[in-house]
């Protein structure tokens, strides 16, 4: 309290006549800084409000995007389930359709290799060879047959071992057909009996490759001529 403003009673005691503030523009500012920094917190919360606001309203705008094209799509694919559902079906029957060819065209070579080797038969000039018998297995064919001579059998297997498939060909056994006391004339030049077997190759895997082959192969000849 200042000595100006305040005098001493009787009892000692200061007593205060009234007075006035030497700094009037400090309260002043302190209440502008508080005004100050409420409209500050005001401003900023008013600010994120609206920032939230902003936000949540994207959000739900682009969750009702989203929402639609979601629903478009699930139509259009419910309009599309039908065809999607012919084309898997129609996808696995050319699978098994290509399994069964394939089958058929492992199961169907040893008859394949056999119209082979007759349109051969059929198509080479075997001048003194008399095929007498044809057995067929799954990957060799042994065929009996009698030659005018050796020579001729030779020729005559030579031409068979040139079939599209044929891996080799071998005489197993040969034999003159004359007596026992003429048995070296007969090896010399006569005729002789002799059984041979074309060994055919493993059957190919590419069921592709091989019903492309089978349809650019000409058709065997209807006049087979296995025996001559």
């Amino acid at each position: 309290m200042s000595g100006v403003n305040a005098r001493m009673s009787a009892a000692g005691r200061p007593v205060w006549i009234g007075g006035f503030n030497l700094l009037p523009h400090r309260q002043r500012n302190a209440r502008l800084a508080r005004r100050r920094c409420l409209i500050e917190w005001l401003a900023a919360v008013l600010v994120g409000c609206a920032a939230v606001l902003t936000i949540v309203g994207w959000q739900a705008f682009e969750r009702t995007r989203l929402d639609a094209q979601r629903a478009a799509t699930e139509r259009e694919l419910a309009s599309l389930a039908a065809p999607l559902a012919e084309q898997a079906r129609l996808r696995r029957d050319a699978e098994e359709q290509g399994k069964r060819a394939a089958r058929a065209v492992v199961l169907t070579e040893p008859l394949t290799r056999l119209l082979d080797l007759l349109d051969m038969l059929s198509r080479v000039p075997a001048d003194g060879v008399v095929l007498q018998q044809l057995k067929q297995h799954a990957h060799e064919t042994e065929l009996l047959a009698t030659s005018t001579d050796p020579v001729a059998s030779s020729l005559w297997l030579k031409q068979l071992s040139t079939i599209r498939g044929v891996r080799s060909s071998e005489v197993a056994d040969l034999h003159p057909l004359a007596q026992v006391g003429r048995a070296a004339s007969a090896v010399a030049g006569g005729p002789v009996e002799f059984v041979a077997r074309l060994q055919w190759g493993e059957a190919t895997k590419d069921a592709g490759q091989l019903s492309a082959t089978a349809s650019a192969r000409p058709p065997a000849s209807d006049k087979s001529r296995g025996a001559r």
